[in-house]
């Protein structure tokens, strides 16, 4: 009995002891949290400490950051530099951003990122310039759900809306008013192509009233925006607004664009002429080209080196004015918003391993802040960098902040004014938590990533290229075949996506 009494107290004892260490072991956890009541709304009464990724290494603007961010917040910053093969070296930051967004989201699955949601709605109040920069659709980019919060994507600082491009030397040398419907554009481009000779001379051969590469989605995406509905219910924005290819109206416009290439309005050549290449901007700089479409910072950015000083290098009187020409059945100019579109993104995350959530969304918003913005760009202009490295250390926006550096220009300031005129028209995913466009191909066991991104411009490419007379007969194969390497399969799949979670309620992935 008293063996019995004494084993009983020794595993008592034992169990004890246990419970003690695993207590302690867990108050040494939430020690190791930090407490946020010392945060006073802008600045921490005890020096935190974070890491940041950067793929860059300045030492001036590391200094600057760092000594700037301690004084104004007392945040002691260290950079973590990206090593080859774009693996961080040895450390884990507390802030990282990545350009993947599937790998990202696979990340946050797997509980390997921390959900900034919380932070957000209890300190939003005190990240006013970081709010004031990305908007309520850039920090709730990731989800339609409010409380989910994984990344927060990154954005130009301008209207990144398509606009339209016209030499107005042109307009006045021809006497043409200033085009603001299809019609009155239509009509330039041919007074640009029957005047050639007077508004190129011995250079008439190279004209190109308008330019067109072998991305007319992209390129040309105001002149097909124009023919969609921008009344589409619901169920269809996420079934097929995806890619604007499947929706009544997209085939309009490429029949328009038919008509062009057969008026030699656009380049014979455009499918062979490969977007951002110099097939593509020398035409513009060596002033050739009467018209195009591109986002607002097009002409202007990158400084002595855009190209717009290389057009005026060229031809001294050359100029473009923005406008917007192509109004869509309700009389209004729109532009539907696709991620496929960006020429670059970036998704700044927190891994789980961040020893201070609060800390980083601090430091995001002083980053966001436009007057230190505004040092970091002198500092850039004046060791000449090339505008990439900047962006390294400002997470939260890439380009040109608005009215700094070269780009500060009135033409500019026209171009952003035009392209705030146009009505936005968001892809929204709002049945799924998953990003709005941005789904896997992988439909019934196959992979479409191979075939289906590119068959979109491949199609459009096809339709624009056929002969006289045969549009209306031969655009509906080039659709079944199109629809055949993909965008049948996906559309299907969204629509089951849509009965699943809509009408089911079924918020489980795909």
């Amino acid at each position: 009995m008293a063996d019995r009494l004494s084993r009983n107290l020794r595993i008592l004892l034992m169990r004890t002891i246990s419970l003690v260490l695993v207590l302690s072991f867990a108050f040494a956890l939430c020690s190791c949290k930090p407490n946020n009541n010392d945060f006073d709304g802008m600045k921490f009464s005890k020096t935190r400490t974070i890491s940041v990724l950067s793929s860059s290494t300045d030492a001036e603007l590391e200094k600057y950051i760092h000594d700037s961010v301690l004084n104004d917040c007392n945040i002691n910053v260290e950079f973590i530099p990206y090593a080859t093969h774009g693996q961080p070296s040895g450390v884990v930051p507390d802030l990282a951003y990545s350009y993947d967004y599937n790998v990202l989201t696979t990340y946050y699955r797997m509980g390997s990122v921390i959900n900034i949601a919380s932070y957000i709605d209890a300190y939003g109040s005190s990240m006013q310039y970081l709010t004031d920069l990305l908007g309520e659709e850039n920090i709730h980019y990731c989800s339609d759900d409010y409380s989910e919060v994984w990344y927060l994507k990154a954005r130009r600082p301008y209207n990144e809306t398509r606009i339209t491009f016209i030499r107005g030397d042109w307009l006045d040398k021809l006497g043409l008013e200033v085009p603001s419907t299809r019609e009155e554009f239509h009509n330039c481009l041919i007074a640009f192509r029957d005047n050639a000779d007077l508004l190129l001379g011995e250079d008439a051969s190279e004209m190109i009233p308008f330019m067109v590469d072998n991305e007319p989605n992209v390129s040309c995406k105001p002149l097909i925006d124009s023919f969609l509905d921008t009344n589409i219910d619901e169920m269809n924005v996420f079934t097929q607004g995806y890619c604007r290819a499947t929706q009544p109206g997209y085939s309009d416009g490429l029949k328009v664009l038919n008509e062009w290439y057969l008026e030699d309005l656009i380049p014979s050549d455009f499918n062979n002429i490969v977007p951002d290449s110099k097939d593509a901007y020398l035409p513009i700089e060596s002033g050739y080209v009467g018209a195009f479409c591109g986002q607002c910072d097009y002409l202007y950015e990158n400084g002595d080196n855009s190209h717009i000083s290389s057009l005026k290098a060229n031809c001294r009187e050359a100029n473009y004015i923005a406008v917007n020409t192509f109004e869509n059945s309700e009389g209004e100019y729109a532009c539907w918003s696709e991620d496929y579109i960006e020429e670059y993104s970036r998704y700044v995350y927190m891994p789980s391993t961040c020893s201070d959530p609060l800390a980083c969304l601090v430091y995001l918003n002083w980053i966001s802040n436009p007057d230190n913005i505004g040092t970091m760009d002198s500092i850039a202009t004046v060791k000449a960098f090339d505008h990439s490295t900047l962006d390294d250390y400002v997470l939260t926006y890439y380009g040109h902040y608005p009215d700094l550096g070269s780009i500060d220009s009135d033409d500019f300031r026209q171009a952003q004014e035009t392209a705030e005129a146009v009505k936005t028209i968001r892809v929204a995913n709002r049945c799924v938590r998953h990003n709005p466009t941005v789904f896997p191909y992988f439909l019934s066991g196959e992979i479409y990533m191979v075939e289906y991104p590119g068959s979109t411009a491949q199609l459009a490419c096809d339709a624009i290229i056929l002969a006289e007379g045969e549009f209306d007969d031969k655009y509906p194969s080039l659709f079944e075949d199109y629809a055949g390497k993909g965008a049948g399969s996906l559309y299907s799949f969204r629509t089951t996506e849509w009965e699943k979670v809509i009408i089911r309620g079924d918020m489980r992935p795909f």
